[in-house]
């Protein structure tokens, strides 16, 4: 009886406690909604400074984040928890006719870009930002190489006094995981194609280095990048590039003093001493230091209106089947949304934004072959982001046309299978063996708790194979190249936007901007306005989406226990079954 007391009690205050939490959610919600629903615009000051802080994560566009419902102030709020290209070159575009605006600020101390694209899409709209005259300043207490190269577009680079200047170059990273396998007995199979050395994604689970063909892709791609910007920032600080790469391989620019010694800053100064200067360059008695966030939301038309419509598609993240995310890409929805635009008859043309390393080759095919479609109807422009290889590649020629940054990673053209076993590490860990029944000899096809038969190895081979020359028909066809020259220079290897330029798999240099003015002269319009697609998740479905996800996770840890955490490290192992269209993807460089 005492026992059935405690439990009961448990269980009523489970109830009780998760009472209360959906309270405070319903409760944050509707105070978020009202504040939002009775917010004027704001108003923006004569003399005004914009104040760019890029210290949250920036995306091709804006994307909300419900966990922002829990700042400590209401005054704080910011739904829109990211910062968005898109909505990023409109600022500085609007900024730049603004009279109000005098100047910008842009306080560089956190930088939140993943890829080098990305910035440089940035830094191309405040280069534009200059022609009016106007001055940009940069501050950072201390810059990343990224923050740097963004801050190169400034009139005065300031640093704090006791900051650093981390320029060292670009350097990859890949993990491997074939140890750590080998310790819990995971057996891990990886099929490509014969000549698919450059494919070397699924390397991580089968080797404990690099092979020699990937170091020499991700060798090539991170120079033909850093030559990039190297050549912009040594030019807009006018320095010799010899000299610039000397300085960086010995890392003379990182401590304060010496950067302002080699001429990499203009100053040392604090943040309120910087704003003082601007104040006083203006030759305004007082200044309004406006932040990017309110400016922003001082824009009521973000995306341009007009009789004629261009839609903008936006695919950003890990490919795969089903409906996807903001953050990720679903083919069943990029499917629809491309239908639906196609089908639009005030829709003229379609830029479809990719910004992805590939994933599930199955949902490739079916958005590549949707493109295809699109492109026999209207106009589609590809706009490549940081990433567009692979899958995201594939997705990419069957367009009328493709643009990308020189510094965008793209190519990739190849596929691979990872088939793992778990069947040892189950044993070995928590006591779970498996005994087999069949009626047929391969009745148990792709299990993944034994291993491989012959039978299934072979016709793996043989569909790694088929998708790998379909892929190659696909890039030939929608490029207007043979197959024998896109066999050779696909084989998976990854190359710089720059390169793939030079090789023909890309067609024009620019970012997202300059996609919409080609789709726009493409189909034959002038006055015209932007549709995003697809339509970003509200508030409520991410927190009902999270509480189911939340929920999944409960009951697995529940029922596996203590080997739940060794589970989790294993998930993005297990969900890899099947043939793979992605890029070498865990590499970081900065």
């Amino acid at each position: 009886m005492k026992q059935f007391f405690k439990f009961m009690f448990a269980s009523c205050l489970g109830v009780f406690l998760s009472t209360v939490l959906v309270i405070i959610l319903l409760f944050a919600i509707g105070t978020s909604i009202i504040s939002s629903s009775t917010k004027s615009v704001p108003k923006i000051e004569e003399n005004s400074v914009l104040v760019i802080k890029l210290d949250k994560p920036i995306y091709d566009r804006e994307v909300s984040d419900f966990s922002a419902l829990f700042t400590q102030s209401q005054e704080d709020i910011d739904i829109s928890a990211s910062i968005g290209l898109t909505e990023f070159i409109s600022v500085i575009n609007k900024a730049k006719t603004d009279p109000k605006i005098k100047a910008i600020m842009l306080d560089l101390s956190y930088l939140q870009a993943k890829g080098w694209a990305t910035v440089q899409e940035m830094r191309d709209a405040l280069v534009d930002f200059k022609t009016s005259k106007k001055k940009i300043y940069a501050f950072s207490d201390s810059y990343s190489q990224n923050a740097y190269y963004l801050a190169t577009v400034a009139d005065q680079i300031s640093l704090n006094p006791v900051g650093n200047l981390q320029l060292t170059g670009l350097g990859g990273q890949v993990m491997f995981v074939k140890d750590l396998l080998n310790k819990f007995e995971i057996d891990v199979e990886l099929i490509r194609p014969a000549n698919n050395d450059y494919k070397s994604a699924g390397e991580m689970f089968v080797n404990s280095k690099m092979s020699e063909a990937n170091r020499t892709q991700v060798k090539a791609y991170i120079g033909s990048i850093w030559e990039y910007i190297a050549n912009d920032m040594s030019q807009s600080r006018k320095i010799d590039i010899a000299t610039f790469n000397n300085n960086v391989s010995n890392l003379e620019t990182f401590i304060a003093a010496d950067a302002l010694k080699n001429k990499y800053v203009d100053n040392l100064t604090f943040r309120t001493d910087l704003q003082d200067k601007i104040k006083k360059d203006l030759k305004l008695e007082k200044v309004n230091w406006v932040q990017y966030k309110k400016y922003r939301s001082s824009i009521v038309d973000i995306m341009p209106k007009g009789k004629d419509q261009i839609a903008v598609i936006y695919a950003f993240g890990d490919v795969g089947q089903g409906k996807g995310g903001d953050l990720s890409i679903g083919s069943e929805t990029i499917v629809r949304e491309l239908k639906r635009a196609t089908d639009n008859s005030r829709v003229k043309a379609i830029v479809l934004r990719i910004n992805s390393g590939g994933g599930d080759a199955i949902a490739s095919e079916q958005m590549t072959n949707e493109v295809i479609k699109a492109n026999k109807i209207k106009p589609v422009i590809v706009s490549m982001g940081d990433v567009a290889a692979s899958a995201g590649y594939e997705m990419a020629c069957g367009a009328t046309k493709i643009v990308a940054n020189p510094t965008t990673i793209t190519g990739s053209i190849g596929v691979f299978g990872v088939v793992p076993n778990f069947g040892k590490a189950l044993k070995k860990s928590i006591g779970i063996g498996f005994d087999t029944i069949q009626t047929n000899k391969n009745s148990i096809f792709l299990s993944a708790v034994s291993p491989m038969s012959s039978d299934t190895r072979i016709v793996m081979q043989r569909s790694i194979d088929e998708f790998y020359k379909n892929f190659v028909n696909r890039v030939a066809t929608g490029r207007n190249k043979t197959e024998q020259y896109i066999d050779s220079v696909a084989k998976g290897r990854v190359w710089s936007g720059k390169d793939a330029k030079a090789l023909g798999l890309i067609d024009e240099f620019g970012g997202l901007n300059k996609a919409i003015e080609i789709a726009a002269k493409e189909a034959k319009i002038k006055d015209y306005g932007i549709i995003p697609l697809p339509r970003t998740k509200d508030i409520t479905e991410q927190i009902f989406s999270a509480m189911g996800q939340e929920a999944e996770l409960k009951l697995f840890a529940k029922n596996l226990g203590k080997p739940y955490s060794f589970f989790l490290e294993l998930k993005s192992i297990s969900d890899m079954k099947g043939v793979q269209a992605r890029i070498p993807y865990i590499i970081s460089f900065e």
